[in-house]
């Protein structure tokens, strides 16, 4: 979702109709691009960068089913290029993550598979999470068995499942994780016990909208970025599947105030640095993917410490939004 201009007023509510109510339907076959038969990727970059984009010039971008997904790599996290021979195909708020040789993007309701081994690019297929009657904005992680989790947050039947329905004063959003199904390579989950955060939404409070988490690694601890709309929240857990703290670190939890969300997170282990990414809208200007570098998490992002990734700079038009950034380390 994308800082709430898209996922609140028009993306999560299509969305929480669809994946709140019914199992997630496949991409009529007009909206796919590719085919079991597709070329190799030339994917050689060390790390691995999904977004979507929307072409501001040609198409309404406030229209969820307008977003194509991108795959994009980098060896620094700094310079980024579209993956060579990527086609972009029709999809929303994109996470992504390597396991053994193959890659998978993940969407809400929907995985693509490209399988290094073979050159292979599978069509998006349907993914299922049982006990979640509907879910949204995906995160994916490889636990310490090799089975892939998903991040989510819960849909909410006929409203926005980023914040309340019309008639409520406040209400609570429910983060949850779900585990892979053994051989289902991807493709089913069953949701683990108890919630991994919750968070007290309310119209008129400080905290309208809560969504897109983001889990990660830091080497000793867990940690989970949560969206309040154009902000980013930090929690942590010293355990994968643990209940979710809102950091103690950080002045009321917040690594940025309105100057990024819908965030993804990394932290590298040879540097001891943590990437922050994030997308982040000027007004009257494109949607840009932002990154900055930090020593620790201890204190907020300040605006001198983001880098710029631009849609001219992946060689898409200058009227063209990317946002919603995923991040995964391009190795087994």
């Amino acid at each position: 979702m994308k800082q709430r201009k898209l996922s609140t007023l028009t993306f999560v509510l299509i969305v929480a109709l669809l994946y709140g109510c019914v199992p997630a339907p496949t991409p009529a076959p007009a909206e796919v691009t590719m085919s079991a038969n597709s070329a190799a990727l030339a994917i050689t970059g060390k790390y691995l960068m999904v977004f979507h984009a929307c072409d501001t010039s040609a198409a309404d971008c406030n229209d969820w089913q307008n977003h194509q997904v991108y795959l994009s790599q980098s060896d620094d996290g700094a310079q980024w290029n579209i993956v060579p021979g990527w086609t972009p195909y029709a999809g929303s708020v994109p996470d992504v993550i390597r396991r053994g040789e193959t890659i998978y993007i993940y969407t809400p309701g929907q995985v693509v598979r490209y399988h290094l081994d073979t050159g292979i690019l599978d069509d998006p297929l349907p993914v299922s999470v049982k006990g979640a009657e509907g879910f949204v904005d995906p995160s994916v992680f490889v636990d310490d068995q090799g089975r892939l989790i998903l991040f989510f947050l819960y849909g909410r039947i006929g409203g926005d499942p980023a914040g309340c329905m019309p008639d409520q004063t406040s209400c609570e959003n429910r983060f949850g994780s779900a585990t892979e199904v053994e051989g289902s390579d991807g493709l089913n989950f069953i949701v683990d016990e108890l919630d991994r955060a919750t968070v007290t939404v309310s119209p008129s409070g400080p905290i309208r909208t809560a969504s897109d988490p983001d889990i990660f690694f830091d080497g000793t601890q867990y940690v989970l970025y949560i969206a309040y709309g154009p902000s980013i929240s930090m929690w942590t857990s010293p355990e994968l599947r643990g209940i979710y703290e809102p950091s103690t670190s950080l002045p009321e939890g917040m690594l940025t105030n309105n100057s990024g969300g819908v965030a993804a997170g990394y932290f590298d282990p040879i540097t001891k640095q943590y990437w922050t990414f994030a997308h982040f809208t000027n007004e009257n200007r494109m949607t840009v993917i932002r990154r900055a570098v930090q020593n620790n998490l201890a204190t907020p992002i300040t605006e001198g410490n983001w880098l710029i990734i631009s849609s001219d700079s992946l060689g898409l038009t200058t009227t063209t939004n990317i946002e919603s950034p995923g991040f995964a380390v391009n190795q087994p």
